[in-house]
């Protein structure tokens, strides 16, 4: 009888270590696992940001088609000249913003516009003066293009400023 006691003693130590083995491994298990998952999200994230920032490198260019566009539309209203050609630059600049607009990318900074430090670049203050209050934008040299919250450039303005 002492002896079953005794096997059946050593029997039940035995089931309580493989019982704490198992716990062990599936502690281990859990944890590799969810480490596994938190590394997965990680480089999904990692992954989105290179394709936005790869966005970004191939959009720059085009940005200074744009602004190409643009300087020659100023120059042909500062002549006061109007035309088949100066339409269809209009035609082509309007073309290129759709599509940019397609990508989801907007173009900010607009003359009349409150200036905002995190979307513009301030080349120049002017003075403030009758009708045009403090921070407000009163020449865009370049259009800032942003995609939803994220900025792709910041527009360069000039602002007014009281007492500048």
């Amino acid at each position: 009888m002492e002896i079953l006691r005794d096997e059946l003693r050593r029997a039940n130590e035995r089931v309580e270590q493989l019982q704490r083995e198992a716990a062990e491994f599936r502690d281990r298990f859990l944890r590799s696992r969810a480490e596994f998952e938190n590394y997965r999200r990680r480089m999904e994230g990692e992954l989105a940001m290179a394709r936005e920032s790869g966005m970004d490198s191939m959009v720059l260019p085009v940005l200074a088609v744009y602004d190409d566009l643009e300087r020659a539309l100023d120059a042909a209203s500062a002549a006061g000249l109007e035309g088949p050609f100066v339409t269809n630059v209009r035609a082509v600049r309007d073309s290129l913003v759709r599509q940019l607009d397609s990508l989801g990318i907007t173009p900010l900074g607009r003359k009349g516009e409150l200036f905002d430090p995190e979307r513009h670049e301030a080349l120049a203050a002017v003075p403030a003066g009758p009708g045009v209050g403090d921070g407000v934008i009163v020449q865009v040299h370049a259009a800032g293009f942003a995609k939803g919250e994220r900025l792709i450039r910041p527009a360069k303005v000039i602002v007014a400023k009281e007492g500048a």
